[in-house]
């Protein structure tokens, strides 16, 4: 065992040529497969990984129960960005102790690598388990991996069970501010904000989370000073930089950033689905369509295999169309499957699970599923559906025929009729508090306030109430309709008198319906209102915009009158 020593010492030091000499000197048959792990760490420390590879390996040949060399194979496929072997062997370590805490800590790392989130959970959570080194980091990956999978809520409780082990690690205090501050929780983003004081302000994680906090806490000019000053350091200061001052009406601004991210970042997709969303808010579809499509670089790759259609005839061809944005993109784009209809006789829609019973059942060549019942469906030809739009955006299309129309009966609902005596208004002041642009599209409930002295019977259609709205919803006569399903809000929104939205789904499901709808539209709204202005596709849609950044008065006002004239010629 000295002789060994003497080696794992000299390994140590650095003299790799003294150890490659004792290797050949102490080898035998008993202790071969210990003295080839050396050799294959002596090639890996001197980033020979092809020698230190074969040697590991064969290492293993000769006593595959050996876990040092499988330790070292996971070192060296990781510095390799090698996954799948990094995952091969990561399986045959814990093939030797399913229970060891630390072997299922680089499983799950090794599946994390490979993109199996839901598996590398599982792993991680063995070894939380157990007390040990790797119990922080586990719980750390827990909460990153939940975050990923936009289970902010889960991830958080992850993160604090993480703080108990050690209150002060500013990693976990950052990750736990940027869910709250998704989340839009503004009692724990306060806490959180207070504690990543503490973090030393010149790291770049918390710098971004610190600007986000402050455009939510309405003090723009900071947040900006933070972005402008980090914007070289790390692209998304630079992206978000460029979309807070399109935002606040700072349209010269935004465009001159975004020449010079282009220059910086010359074939930056970024840049170009910027270009192409600002071609279209100008109505210059040509060229809008052509870079708009650069958003493919962040979407998941869906069904490889099949071709993207590019105008091909398809009359004897199957084609699926797959929704790739919001609920109110998938509902509003849904109409561009009619001119589809008529080139191919075999068009398959997927859709999101909650949006399914919202369209008609028995249209001619159209079969609507979602993704987890598509089954085993072959197809000729892909698009997604926000792809459509370049191809018939010229059509006319008055009326949005796939939505089921004919569901207006309430009698499988609570509410059995509303009351005629007066106007019985739906309203959504809000949408997904996870939303990117959430913040700036929706608004505060107190802003709408002046409407509410109305003697109007309101009703809440949006699902999510968000935490600075509370008080003031419990203060309000409205009821609260927002637990029902997208398919129920259709026999909800057809009985009613009115839906008023800011821009979310449930401003698109009314309008759909052809519904009387008045949309409520921040400075900068996305580019489907800045093209189309008053010539948007809904006839029953009216437009009521902001004049000024954060400011909702006005707005608030003109609705107020508007509903006088409605109470006054009921």
């Amino acid at each position: 065992m000295s002789n060994l020593k003497e080696i794992a010492d000299s390994i140590i030091n650095k003299n790799f040529d003294k150890a490659l000499k004792l290797c050949e000197i102490y080898q035998n048959e008993k202790n071969k497969y210990i003295i080839l792990n050396f050799k294959g760490a002596i090639y890996l420390s001197q980033n020979n990984f092809e020698d230190a590879e074969f040697n590991f390996l064969e290492s293993l040949k000769e006593n595959e129960k050996f876990v040092e060399p499988l330790n070292n194979l996971l070192q060296l496929y990781l510095r390799k960005n090698d996954f799948k072997k990094l995952l091969f062997y990561a399986k045959k370590l814990i093939e030797i102790d399913k229970l060891n805490p630390s072997y299922n800590y680089k499983l799950g790392y090794a599946l994390e690598q490979n993109n199996k989130i839901e598996e590398a959970i599982e792993c991680y959570k063995n070894c939380i388990n157990f007390d040990g080194k790797d119990k922080l980091k586990a719980l750390n990956n827990v909460g990153v991996l939940y975050s990923k999978l936009e289970k902010e809520n889960l991830a958080n409780q992850y993160y604090l069970d993480a703080l108990k082990i050690d209150p002060n690690n500013t990693f976990i205090i950052n990750n736990l501010l940027s869910n709250y501050l998704e989340l839009r929780d503004e009692k724990n983003s306060d806490i959180f904000y207070e504690k990543a004081k503490n973090i030393d302000q010149n790291i770049i994680y918390f710098l971004y989370n610190k600007a986000e906090y402050l455009i939510q806490k309405k003090k723009i000019d900071e947040a900006i000073e933070i972005l402008e000053n980090n914007k070289n350091k790390d692209l998304k200061f630079f992206i978000k930089l460029i979309k807070i001052n399109f935002l606040i009406g700072k349209k010269d601004k935004a465009e001159n950033l975004l020449d010079e991210f282009q220059k910086i970042e010359l074939n930056n997709p970024e840049y170009f689905q910027f270009l192409g969303m600002r071609y279209l808010f100008q109505g210059n579809f040509e060229a809008g369509w052509k870079y708009y499509e650069y958003r493919y670089s962040k979407l998941k790759s869906f069904f490889n295999e099949i071709k993207e259609w590019q105008g091909e005839n398809i009359n004897q061809k199957s084609i699926v169309v797959y929704s790739e944005q919001g609920l109110g993109d998938t509902i509003q784009f849904s109409k561009f499957l009619i001119p589809l209809l008529k080139l191919s006789k075999n068009v398959t829609f997927l859709v999101q699970k909650n949006l399914i019973n919202i369209f008609k059942k028995d249209i001619p060549n159209l079969k609507i599923l979602t993704k987890e019942n598509i089954g085993d469906e072959r197809f000729d030809f892909k698009i997604s559906l926000g792809s459509l739009l370049k191809f018939f955006y010229k059509e006319k299309i008055d009326h949005n025929l796939l939505i089921d129309i004919g569901k207006n009966d309430l009698s499988n609902l609570p509410i059995k009729y509303f009351n005629k005596d007066k106007l019985n208004i739906g309203i959504a002041w809000s949408g997904s508090f996870k939303g990117p642009n959430e913040p700036y599209r929706s608004i505060p409930l107190e802003a709408l306030s002046k409407i509410f002295s109305l003697d109007i019977n309101y009703y809440c259609l949006q699902k999510e109430i968000w935490q600075r709205d509370l008080f003031k919803f419990e203060k309000t006569k409205i009821t609260n309709l927002g637990n029902y399903s997208l398919s129920d809000m259709v026999p909800i929104i057809l009985n009613l008198d009115l839906v008023i939205s800011s821009d979310t789904s449930i401003l698109h499901l009314a309008a759909s319906l052809n519904k009387e709808t008045w949309g409520l539209l921040n400075l900068h709204p996305d580019w489907r209102w800045g093209a189309f202005n008053d010539k948007h596709p809904y006839k029953s849609l009216k437009l009521f915009q902001q004049k000024a950044f954060d400011r909702w008065d006005d707005v608030e006002q003109e609705i107020y009158e508007n509903l006088k004239k409605k109470i006054n010629s009921k």
